[in-house]
């Protein structure tokens, strides 16, 4: 018997492969968290409390526990609309992990082992980092993590807990999300992407290899009071990066060469140059220490960590339970599929011959406020799948993430000159053009909701309409737009999906036109 060990955020893109890389090693799990979701089987899930706020009593989850992993966090948030997001981000990364560590010296744990991040040294490096240089957070991310680690060596070191830190880059592997998934898919889908000219270097971390340290530090004698950079190994540029997920793909990746000043040039119109910046920096560590100290050895080499995230990308899981719903025809099933294709084409049509409009909204833009070009914000997709929609920035910047209806209803108005005529004309929705093109949406489909409005994600599914793409425009919002209740707008997504063919989408599309022309757009 090796132990029991709590592993706090069990059921995340890091827990769920901890889980099941302990039990392969005869571990007692204990799996730690809100849902039961997602937790493999062989581990015992136990209920997290909300660790946004205060916990003053753990003793329920600590019974019988030899070690802890704690793996939950408050990662970077777009658009964050947190009354106090430092609050937000401490409550979670620093002020749960030091209390739980805490109670845990007094019951008698063993090892506490924190997984931090190497952004507590900051965003970019001139030299691989290595544990001993000074930390540089310039994030609440960075800074919350940074407040952690020295508060809970402190407590290593006043205590008999035994206290280990990881560092890990940037994590990716099947299942991966955010930037890493963007450039996956893009690199999928054959699209241009202009960073053939870029010549960086970054660290990045396996899933798996990282597991594997994890479980490596939880016995280790040498590991104690220690902080780890955890990394593959191997240092790879943007480029090449985007070739190996390309070509496990089984598709040849096209990357012209754009200076990468034009880059830094485009992600400040867009507002976009943190991401910019990611793309075209250095960001290396050193994991010597690691390897030397604990005898370590990340067992994936890149490029098998790199083709096994790229095949999952090309061969995802079939959503069996969704398909089992599908009430479409043979004819209809034929229907969406040709749309589909037809829809990705006309969109690159379309923005190659709209560059120069878009340009020339984008500077009228910037003359009119201050802020980015694009409002990105992450709405619902098809399958309840989180998505980014891109839209040209209609509002001032700082305006609270809620829908329109809920605008009007405290009376808030934060729409800018241009914006006013942006959206009375539909312009603002042209950068979902780039939505199409990824596949994440549709010309015509039921609006995509926002995560907040959970009544409309709860009805689609209920009712089968989340089996559509989101689109550009719909039924429900040509025949009554934001003056219809979330009931009525599912009821009307409903008749859509039940009508689901050529003629009805004509019919939609016409009134779209109209509505355009009069100059009533979108709200």
């Amino acid at each position: 018997m090796t132990g029991t060990v709590l592993i706090v955020g069990a059921n995340g893109f890091v827990g769920s492969v901890l889980v099941r890389h302990l039990l392969s090693r005869r571990w007692q799990v204990r799996a730690g968290a809100r849902r039961s979701e997602g937790i493999p089987e062989g581990a015992k899930f136990v209920r997290l409390p909300d660790l946004t706020q205060p916990v003053r009593d753990w003793s329920g989850l600590l019974e019988g526990i030899d070690y802890i992993v704690y793996l939950a966090a408050r990662v970077h948030v777009m658009n964050d609309t947190h009354p106090d997001p430092a609050a937000a981000y401490r409550a979670i990364n620093r002020d749960a992990a030091v209390s739980l560590a805490q109670a845990a010296a007094r019951s008698g744990v063993k090892r506490f082992v924190y997984l931090s991040s190497v952004k507590v040294n900051g965003e970019s490096s001139e030299t691989p980092l290595t544990e001993s240089m000074p930390t540089y957070p310039i994030d609440l991310y960075g800074i919350s993590k940074l407040e952690a680690e020295k508060e809970l060596m402190a407590l290593g070191n006043q205590t008999t807990l035994e206290v280990v830190i990881l560092r890990p880059p940037l994590i990716y592997g099947p299942g991966v999300k955010a930037n890493f998934m963007a450039l996956a898919k893009a690199a999928r889908y054959g699209l241009p992407l202009p960073i053939g000219a870029i010549h960086n270097q970054r660290s990045m971390i396996y899933v798996e290899n990282l597991v594997d340290l994890i479980a490596t530090t939880l016995k280790h004698p040498a590991a104690v009071g220690q902080i780890f950079f955890a990394s593959d190994g191997q240092d790879i540029s943007t480029p090449t990066l985007t070739r190996y997920l390309a070509e496990a793909q089984g598709v040849r990746p096209w990357l012209p060469a754009v200076p990468v000043t034009f880059l830094r040039l485009a992600g400040f119109l867009t507002g976009r140059s943190n991401i910019i910046d990611r793309l075209t920096g250095n960001l290396q560590v050193n994991s010597d220490k690691a390897k030397h100290l604990l005898d370590w050895n990340p067992p994936y080499p890149v490029w098998h960590a790199l083709a096994r995230t790229g095949r999952q990308l090309s061969n995802p899981p079939a959503p069996t339970r969704i398909a089992e719903r599908l009430s479409m025809n043979r004819r209809q099933r034929l229907y969406i599929n040709a749309r589909s294709l037809c829809e990705r084409l006309l969109a690159l049509i379309c923005l190659v011959a709209l560059f120069p409009v878009l340009l020339v909204i984008a500077l009228l833009i910037k003359l009119d406020s201050k802020g980015p070009v694009l409002f990105i914000q992450e709405r619902n997709g098809r399958f309840n799948r989180p998505f980014q929609i891109y839209k040209f920035r209609t509002m001032h910047v700082g305006t609270p993430s809620i829908s329109t209806e809920e605008m009007q209803r405290r009376g808030l108005s934060s729409i800018t000159r241009l914006g006013s005529f942006l959206r009375r004309t539909s312009l603002d929705e042209l950068p979902q053009l780039l939505n199409i093109l990824y596949g994440e949406m549709s010309f015509i489909g039921p609006r995509p909701a926002l995560l907040t409005q959970t009544l409309v994600i709860n009805l689609r599914k209920e009712s089968g309409v989340d089996q559509l793409l989101p689109g550009i425009t719909g039924f429900a919002q040509v025949t009554g737009r934001d003056n219809l209740s979330d009931v009525e707008k599912v009821e009307r997504d409903s008749i859509y999906l039940k009508n689901f063919n050529p003629k009805m989408d004509l019919h939609i599309l016409l009134m779209t036109l109209d509505s355009v022309s009069k100059g009533t757009g979108t709200k």
